[in-house]
Order: C-alpha cells, then structure tokens, then sequence
C-alpha cells in the first residue's frame, strides 16, 4: 500500500486559493486541505496523514481519523511537522510500498530519500489534487461536487457541523 504524509501549512501557503482561508481562519483553510485530501485519497486508494504544526496551539500530540484512508495530526507544542514526518518514515517505512512526502522544504526531502521515499513539492501535489478532482467531475459526477462525504465518520461529520454552527452564529 502507498501512503502520503502532507506538510498541511507547507500545502496551504502553496495555494492561493488556502491561503486565503488561511489569513482569515486557520481552521478554515485545514478543513478545506483535509477535504482536498480525502478526495484524492479515495480516488486513489492511498492512506495519508496530514501533519500540521503546532501553530498557536498549546499542549501534546493529537490524531484524528477523518476516513478509513486519512488521518490529520496536530505536533505537540515546539514539534514540527517535519520531525513527526521523519519519525513515521523511521519506524513505518517497511510496511509501505511507496511513501510521498508533500514539503517545501528540501532538507526534508533529502533527509528521507529512500527508494520508497519520493519528496514531492506541494505545488506539484496540488496540480495532482487537481487532476484528480477534474477525473471525477468527468467520469463520474459531472457538475457536482466530488466530495464523498460516505467516507468521513459521523462523529465528524458532526463535529463539522457543529463548528459550522459556532461560526453562523459568530458571524450574526
């Protein structure tokens, strides 16, 4: 099995359309990388770990499975996404046939090439995102959205909503 391992705010500053969300909500634009992220991942049958920093966070390491196939990380407090990368390919990179590594930074991706390893720049992963996404509009659900909800827990689903709720209200 394949699986990637996304540098989230590395991903979010790659794209002008996150960064936007990033600048006026964080959690906004992680919601919209995780989304993007599953439908990749579903289409392609990948599991993947999205890792963000600990940014104006305070406290231990958190995990949270989204789907079957993607999981989001929030580092401990003074942890980068880049230790929690290089230390899941240290203790995990034999039970994957292929493990991309989504960062800028190319230190990152020098420290971890491995013939299994392949560093890809969030911009690249981005246009594969998006290639993607055009596969699914034409093939199977032309003019809809090609988010499949199915695959994301109900007690997600419903946390979503939830903070969805928070923010109308914080709006009105």
């Amino acid at each position: 099995m394949k699986m990637i391992l996304v540098d989230g705010y590395n991903v979010i500053h790659a794209s002008a359309g996150l960064k936007i969300f990033f600048n006026q909500n964080v959690s906004t634009a992680q919601a919209r990388l995780v989304e993007m992220v599953c439908r990749y991942c579903s289409l392609e049958n990948i599991r993947s770990y999205i890792v963000f920093d600990a940014y104006r966070r305070i406290g231990g390491q958190t995990k949270e499975e989204i789907s079957s196939l993607v999981s989001v990380v929030h580092t401990a407090e003074g942890k980068t996404a880049d230790s929690f990368i290089e230390r899941f390919i240290a203790k995990n990179k034999s039970n994957y046939s292929l493990i991309y590594v989504i960062t800028s930074d190319l230190a990152q991706g020098m420290t971890v090439l491995d013939e299994r390893i392949i560093p890809l720049s969030p911009k690249n992963f981005l246009s594969e995102i998006s290639a993607s996404v055009e596969l699914i509009n034409k093939r199977f659900s032309p003019g809809t959205p090609p988010f499949m909800h199915y695959l994301i827990s109900d007690e997600t689903l419903k946390r979503i909503q939830e903070q969805r709720n928070i923010r109308k209200k914080e709006i009105n």
